[in-house]
C-alpha cells in the first residue's frame, strides 16, 4: 500500500510540475507579448524604442520559452512515441517500449543536462555579457536555463519509468 501510494505521489509531483512550468510558459509569453507590443507603440508613435528589446526577446524570453516546457512536453507523453509496431503487439509490448523510451530519453537529457550545466558554470565565470546601446547587459542567467530544462525533463522522465516499471511488474506478477 505504501509502495501505491508513493507512486501516486511521485504522479502527482510530475502532474504538479508540469502545470507549474505550463503557468510559467503563459507568463512568460505574455510578457513577451507586453513587452514587444509596448515597444512596437512605443516606436510607432513616439519614435522611442525599448532599449534592448531584440536582445531580451532573444536571449531571455525565446530560450526560456523554447526550453523551459521540455518538462512539461515530456509529462504529456508528446516528446517520443513508439507506435508503428507497438499498437500491434498489445499491451505488454507497449509497457516494454515506453520503459525503453524512458530509459533512452533519460540517458539523453542526463548527457545534455551535465553537458549544458559545464557550459552555464562557465558563462557564469566569465560574467558573460551583451553591449546594448552601451549597456553591459548580463546573458549568463540565460545558460543555466537550458541545464535546469534538461533536469526537470530527467525528473519527468524517471518518474515515468518508476511508475512504468511497477504498472509493468505488478501486472506480470502472479495473482
Amino acid at each position: 500500500m505504501t509502495y501505491t501510494m508513493s507512486i501516486t505521489g511521485l504522479n502527482r509531483l510530475a502532474d504538479q510540475l508540469s502545470r507549474a512550468l505550463a503557468l510559467l510558459g503563459t507568463l512568460g509569453i505574455a510578457a513577451m507579448l507586453i513587452h514587444v507590443t509596448a515597444d512596437v507603440i512605443l516606436r510607432s508613435t513616439l519614435s522611442y524604442s525599448i532599449p534592448a528589446t531584440l536582445e531580451i526577446v532573444t536571449r531571455y524570453y525565446m530560450i526560456t520559452l523554447a526550453l523551459l516546457p521540455l518538462a512539461w512536453v515530456e509529462h504529456q507523453r508528446n516528446m517520443i512515441a513508439v507506435e508503428a509496431v507497438s499498437d500491434m503487439l498489445g499491451d505488454r509490448f507497449k509497457a516494454w517500449t515506453d520503459v525503453l523510451v524512458a530509459v533512452i530519453s533519460l540517458l539523453i537529457y542526463c548527457i545534455f543536462m551535465v553537458a549544458t550545466w559545464t557550459k552555464a558554470v562557465e558563462q557564469f565565470e566569465r560574467g558573460a555579457y551583451i553591449m546594448s546601446l552601451d549597456f553591459p547587459m548580463p546573458v549568463w542567467p540565460t545558460y543555466f536555463v537550458i541545464p535546469i530544462s534538461f533536469a526537470l525533463a530527467c525528473l519527468v522522465c524517471l518518474i515515468r519509468l518508476v511508475t512504468t516499471l511497477s504498472a509493468t511488474t505488478s501486472s506480470n506478477a502472479p495473482e
